[in-house]
């Protein structure tokens, strides 16, 4: 009896540190594949900032250059590819948006935004 015991507890512990084991990998690929999307993100808010000359222009034009880039926009203008927002599942995209704000250098700055299934960088809004 203590022999069976003995072998149920080695058994549980082999699959708890398994488990572990495999929930820590897929944490990391997350976090990892959330990276990706969020440089992949950023890299479009810039080119689509730059093309559209708006990441100077405000100064001379005096305007204030405080807009919404939406995933969507970047997507259907060529500057982002739907794939690069693919969540960790394979299965569903995320969506993200950058406010946009000027700085005194009369350049443009952002902050950005993504929600995925299981991942929402702090301070995201539903904007739709």
């Amino acid at each position: 009896m203590k022999r069976k015991i003995l072998i149920l507890i080695i058994f549980v512990v082999i699959v708890i540190i398994l488990l572990s084991i495999y929930m820590t990998f897929n944490f990391n690929n997350a976090k990892e594949r959330y990276n990706e999307i969020k440089d992949a993100f950023e890299e479009a808010v810039i080119w689509n900032l730059d093309a559209t000359g708006n990441s100077k222009r405000h100064c001379e034009e005096n305007i204030t250059k405080e807009m919404t880039i939406t995933a969507d926009h970047l997507i259907n203008n060529g500057y982002l590819k739907k794939e690069d927002m693919l969540d960790t599942s394979g299965k569903s995209y995320c969506d993200g948006y950058a406010k946009t704000f000027a700085v005194e250098d009369c350049g443009i700055d952002y902050k950005l935004y993504i929600k995925c299934n299981d991942y929402k960088t702090e301070g995201y809004k539903d904007y739709k």
